[in-house]
């Protein structure tokens, strides 16, 4: 009597890694990536899509003379948001951001009132307070956007504003 039978019957193999490989049912095939949307023309955007386009656009604009963009829509509870927070070489720079597509209510910047200025002043004096950024000086700018009817963009940089 062998081990097997003393053990209480019959011997069985477990299955080989090969033939358990073999029962699994193959992957399914992936489909090719989704060519890429084109862009929406800026006039088609609704208002909120085209502020965050135009967020973008001024975001862009300071990467490429050089600025690093430290934060994007950083909202400070219910106190309020900043739109971008950039290092221009050691002057950390607050950019309020108003983008337009008529001048119907006026220029893009003429949005940063007096009231607006004084409630961005109270979001930088918390940012400072709460996380600062290793910096020199400190600065409030507004870039505004103006989009045109053609698709074409107007971006005017007002510094040192408040």
């Amino acid at each position: 009597m062998n081990s097997a039978t003393a053990a209480g019957g019959p011997r069985t193999e477990a299955p080989s890694r090969a033939s358990a490989a073999a029962q699994e049912p193959a992957p399914a095939p992936v489909p090719p990536p989704l060519p890429p949307r084109p862009p929406r023309p800026l006039r088609s955007l609704s208002t909120a899509e085209l502020g965050r386009r135009g967020e973008d656009i001024a975001a862009e604009r300071l990467e490429a003379e050089g600025w690093l963009v430290v934060e994007r829509n950083l909202r400070l509870g219910r106190r309020g948001e900043l739109d971008i927070i950039a290092l221009d070489g050691d002057t950390l720079v607050f950019v309020e951001v108003k983008t337009r597509r008529s001048f119907v209510t006026g220029v893009p910047q003429a949005a940063v009132t007096p009231d607006k200025l004084a409630r961005l002043r109270r979001l930088v004096g918390t940012y400072l307070m709460e996380r600062s950024t290793p910096h020199r000086d400190v600065r409030i700018d507004v870039i505004a956007v103006h989009v045109h009817l053609d698709g074409t963009v107007l971006v005017e940089h007002l510094r040192a504003v408040g």
